[in-house]
């Protein structure tokens, strides 16, 4: 039923709450692969020069920071998986990688990191599951 399950992962404890609950039912329901994918927001747009101070070398740093913790419980759960990265609105990013790549379901946390923007924008969870036409669970 659910042979690929696609876990939108951000690190906030929603969101590994999520990966958590997509590994049980991976087992349960002998998924094939679960897909972790993980946006960046928008780029940083910096007025003036940073000196000694390398942005994207920081942001893989956080990204692989976050990334482990997701490797970790899927390597614990022995769920087969692989993760993919994308940069700019979350969102959008994952509705259109949804839409190039077709999932049986995707899992997301309740709330991310973006708590003012969901506040006064509509969170991402929102967005997606008005925008796929695959069924999402919202794990708290």
């Amino acid at each position: 039923m659910y042979n690929k399950i696609l876990v939108a992962f951000d690190g906030s404890k929603p969101s590994i709450h999520a990966l958590q609950h997509a590994a049980k039912l991976a087992e349960i329901a002998g998924t094939k692969k679960i897909v972790i994918l993980h946006v960046n927001d928008e780029p940083i747009d910096l007025q003036q020069p940073v000196y000694n101070v390398e942005i994207n070398q920081l942001i893989e740093e956080e990204d692989h920071k976050i990334l482990s913790t997701a490797n970790g419980l899927l390597l614990e759960a022995g769920v087969p998986y692989e993760t993919h990265t994308l940069e700019g609105d979350p969102s959008k990013q994952i509705t259109s990688y949804v839409k190039e790549n077709p999932y049986d379901l995707i899992v997301m946390g309740s709330m991310g990191k973006g708590l003012i923007k969901g506040m006064f924008l509509g969170s991402v969870s929102r967005t997606v599951i008005h925008s796929v036409d695959c069924p999402v669970l919202i794990v708290k």
